[in-house]
């Protein structure tokens, strides 16, 4: 996704000040949550893009027996703040080199020598055509900087795991978090770590929704929406 260039200005400044204090940073539906693609780990290619979810292909590797695998690994660590960043890969996919390096760029994932394509969401990418598509269980850890609420810019949410954290404020409102993992190895999937349910203190009926990247979330009540992205700073509850 993509902002204007004063958009991505204030964020810039934003980011800067992305402690506790960022409420001057609001303004309305300010700013769309940038898509920061998920690495470092096995990501297994299905054998038939045309079903929905899995069907593991088991003919690569020595004999043809192993699962058809490629090991991306964010050069350095994966950056939960960083939408572009290097990779490096090892593979047993067919048509595809046993090493190389790539690039994440957003949305797009390119893996030289291999794939070229997009991130669906952080458990699935998909080759530009559609003929390879691959799936990889992650959860992203929520307790790495601060949770911004984008559509008013005032609210702020810190975690301490990925089922506990607050609402900053006066007091600190707790928050409960239960986030089903993906399973991708399971016939049944899931296969997409989705977030069940997303409970403030004195907040009314639960959100639940989706991850948008490691460091986006697009929560959902009725007709109501509440979309946090992940920036840096650090408070406590």
């Amino acid at each position: 996704m993509q902002t204007s260039l004063s958009a991505r200005t204030r964020l810039a400044l934003c980011t800067v000040a992305a402690t506790v204090t960022l409420a001057a940073c609001g303004g309305g539906a300010l700013l769309l949550l940038g898509f920061i693609g998920s690495a470092g780990g096995d990501w297994l290619q299905d054998d038939n893009p045309a079903q929905p979810g899995l069907q593991i292909r088991s003919t690569c590797g020595p004999g043809g027996n192993d699962d058809c695998r490629i090991n991306i690994q964010p050069v350095g660590g994966q950056d939960f703040f960083a939408e572009n960043f290097d990779l490096s890969y090892t593979s047993n996919l067919p048509g595809c080199a046993a090493s190389g390096v790539g690039r994440a760029s957003g949305e797009r994932l390119r893996l030289d020598g291999c794939f070229t394509g997009a991130y669906v969401n952080i458990n699935q990418a998909v080759s530009d055509g559609g003929a390879v598509r691959m799936f990889f269980d992650f959860t992203p850890p929520l307790n790495q900087g601060v949770w911004v609420e984008l559509r008013q810019g005032m609210r702020r949410f810190v975690f301490s795991d990925n089922s506990s954290g607050c609402e900053l404020g006066s007091p600190n409102l707790p928050v409960a978090v239960n986030i089903l993992d993906s399973d991708i190895r399971n016939a049944a999937g899931p296969f997409e770590t989705t977030i069940q349910s997303f409970s403030i203190q004195g907040g009314g009926a639960a959100w639940s929704g989706k991850f948008v990247g490691v460091s986006g979330m697009r929560l959902t009540r009725g007709t109501e929406v509440l979309e946090l992205e992940r920036r840096q700073g650090s408070g406590a509850c």
